[in-house]
C-alpha cells in the first residue's frame, strides 16, 4: 500500500480539514479593501448599484453549485449527501418561495436603492452588467463544483461556506451606514436575507462543510484534491472583491 493510499484517521482528517476551512481567515477573501470601504461609509446610489448586481450574481448560483456536488457524490456517501441536501433545502427557503434565498437578498437591494434614490427602484430593472472577476468567480466556479473528482467540488464547498458567514456579517455590517434611510423597525425587516444567514443556518452550513468534506477524504490524494478546490475558489473570491473594490474606488494592491 503507498503512502497516498494509506487510510487515514477520521478524527485527524476532520482536524486537517477544520484547519484548512479557519484558514480563510488569513486570505485576501476576507482581509481587503472593499470590505473596509464597505464597513467605514455610506457610498452613494450609482456604487451601491454596482455592488448590488455583483453580488447578486456571485451569489445566486448557490444551490445550482450545491447541486453540482451533490450529484457527484457517491449514494454511499450518505452524510455528505444527506447535508448538502439540507443546505439546499435551506437556500431554497424550506420549501416557501417567498423566503428563498436570492428572494430574500433581490428585496432588500430594492428597498434599499430605492431608499438612496428616492423613487421606487426593482432590482430586476437595474443594469445587469458584470465584472469580469464576477464572470469568472461564476465560470470558474461551476467548473471547480463541477469537477469529476467530488473531493475538489467539497474543497470548493468549504470555502464557500467558511467565506460566506464571516462575508456577511461584513456586509450586514455596512449596511448599518444606510439605517437613516429607514425607519428602525423597517431596516431590520429588511435585513432579512442577512439574519438567515449570521444566525443558525450559516453556522451550521459551516460544520456541515466540514464533516461533509471529512467524510470524503481517506487519504492524503482526496486531501490535496480538497485543498485544490478550496484554495481555487479562494482565489476567485479574491479578485472578485479586488476588482468590486477598484470599481467603487477602494483598489489597492492584491495582497
Amino acid at each position: 500500500m503507498t503512502a497516498t493510499e494509506t487510510r487515514l484517521d477520521a478524527d485527524a482528517t476532520e482536524k486537517r480539514v477544520l484547519d484548512l476551512a479557519e484558514s480563510v481567515y488569513r486570505h485576501p477573501a476576507l482581509d481587503n479593501a472593499f470590505y473596509d470601504l464597505w464597513r467605514s461609509t455610506e457610498l452613494p446610489a450609482e456604487k451601491v448599484e454596482i455592488v448590488a448586481r455583483n453580488f447578486y450574481a456571485q451569489v445566486s448560483p448557490t444551490v445550482n453549485r450545491l447541486a453540482l456536488v451533490f450529484l457527484r457524490m457517491s449514494p454511499d456517501d450518505l452524510v455528505a449527501r444527506s447535508e448538502t441536501i439540507e443546505n439546499i433545502n435551506d437556500e431554497m427557503g424550506n420549501g416557501d418561495p417567498s423566503k428563498v434565498h436570492t428572494v430574500l437578498l433581490k428585496n432588500f437591494f430594492s428597498a434599499l436603492l430605492s431608499r438612496i434614490r428616492g423613487h421606487e427602484v426593482d432590482f430586476d430593472d437595474i443594469d445587469p452588467t458584470v465584472l469580469p472577476a464576477t464572470q469568472r468567480l461564476v465560470d470558474r466556479g461551476a467548473a471547480l463544483f463541477a469537477d469529476d473528482n467530488v473531493r475538489v467540488g467539497c474543497g470548493a464547498l468549504l470555502a464557500q461556506e467558511w467565506h460566506a458567514y464571516a462575508q456577511l456579517v461584513y456586509l450586514y455590517e455596512g449596511t448599518r451606514n444606510y439605517l437613516h434611510h429607514f425607519s428602525l423597525e423597517e431596516f431590520h425587516e429588511h435585513c432579512e436575507f442577512f439574519y438567515i444567514h449570521i444566525g443558525a443556518a450559516e453556522k451550521e452550513h459551516k460544520l456541515h462543510a466540514v464533516s461533509s468534506s471529512a467524510a470524503l477524504c481517506r487519504d492524503e490524494e482526496d486531501l490535496a484534491a480538497l485543498e485544490h478546490g478550496f484554495t481555487s475558489y479562494l482565489g476567485l473570491l479574491a479578485d472578485f472583491w479586488q476588482e468590486l473594490a477598484e470599481a467603487v474606488g477602494a483598489g489597492r494592491a492584491a495582497a
